[in-house]
């Protein structure tokens, strides 16, 4: 179905023809529905993406240096399927738009369908493994249990190390399964995927912390070009107090404003890297995105990506040939 990488195509136009590709993958899988892939061009892009079909489920890993992939579904989602995405390499923030996830190696996330969603990552880029569910099949399987979608699981314990391991022996073992194989092993995979989907596999308190903290991050990325974006208009905005709104954050490993500080480096490292934002200044990237102090701005983008916003922006701007 899909093989295919950036290393046999000219540097130039290399993100173009990649999201050509992608749309026409994700288009034919999801029959209903017309996909727009968007690959963010840096100086050079390194990809490549495979697939195949495991019976009825669709299969595909995908590695990318870009720091932003987006797609964009003309077409309404409803009952399309779900897709449950393994992390391989790489850190991650999977926006959607009602979810934000940050997920890095070892995590498991399953993903309702979306008219948009966008995958932001770090200067390394990442590499995942994606299953395709269609909506019936997952309905057919969970026989009235409750399917917690938009949710992150660990690959490290549990029924997420199971899953995983299942996800990595097919992918290895792919080229030696017959049409037989594969339609035995699609059941098995797919009612892996749902189990771990069930609330089972986690408390009611976790799960609903859980959401609220999607909720808070959604609220956050849809205004971190607001200069009056605070912990008090996100809580009003999602209903809760601003001492809730905290202590979820910190339940979560980091703070409100940690996350949305290293949000805001990502939004200005992608349109340092962008060539349709060439003519703006760095001055005009850090203030547009909620910096107000270039030191603290230069002092944090080196922090997290390892090289000076002007470093970033050069090498994104030179010569391929002599990059």
């Amino acid at each position: 179905m899909l093989d295919f990488t950036t290393k046999k195509l000219p540097e130039n136009g290399r993100a173009a023809r990649y999201s050509e590709v992608l749309s026409s993958y994700y288009s034919s899988i999801e029959s209903e529905r017309e996909v727009i892939a968007e690959i963010q061009e840096r100086d050079t892009l390194d990809a490549f993406s495979m697939a195949f079909d495991l019976g009825r489920l669709s299969c595909s890993v995908h590695k990318c240096n870009s720091p932003l992939h987006r797609y964009s579904m003309r077409k309404s989602p409803m009952q399309l399927g779900h897709s449950l995405q393994y992390i391989v390499e790489g850190n991650l923030t999977i926006v959607s738009d009602d979810h934000c996830h940050e997920v890095g190696p070892g995590d498991l996330v399953f993903l309702r369908s979306r008219k948009l969603l966008e995958y932001h990552t770090s200067s390394c880029g990442s590499k995942t493994i994606g299953v395709q569910l269609p909506w019936a099949l997952v309905q057919s399987l969970a026989y009235g249990r409750n399917i917690s979608l938009d949710r992150v699981f660990t690959s490290k314990v549990g029924i997420g190390a199971c899953v995983a391991s299942f996800i990595d022996a097919i992918f290895n073992s792919r080229a030696d399964l017959s049409a037989a194989d594969c339609a035995a092993l699609q059941v098995g995979l797919a009612e892996a995927i749902v189990q771990l989907g069930t609330l089972a596999t986690g408390s009611l308190a976790d799960a609903a912390r859980m959401g609220l903290l999607n909720d808070l991050k959604s609220i956050a990325t849809a205004a971190l070009d607001d200069p009056e974006l605070s912990p008090a208009t996100v809580a009003a905005r999602a209903g809760v107090s601003v001492r809730t709104l905290h202590r979820v954050f910190q339940a979560s490993g980091e703070t409100f404003w940690s996350w949305i500080r290293d949000r805001r480096l990502d939004r200005c490292y992608a349109e340092l890297t962008a060539p349709t934002h060439s003519k703006r200044t760095i001055t005009e990237v850090a203030f547009r995105w909620g910096f107000n102090e270039l030191s603290t701005f230069d002092r944090n983008f080196r922090k997290r990506y390892g090289a000076s916003p002007r470093n970033v922006r050069s090498l994104a701007q030179a010569d391929p040939q002599s990059a």
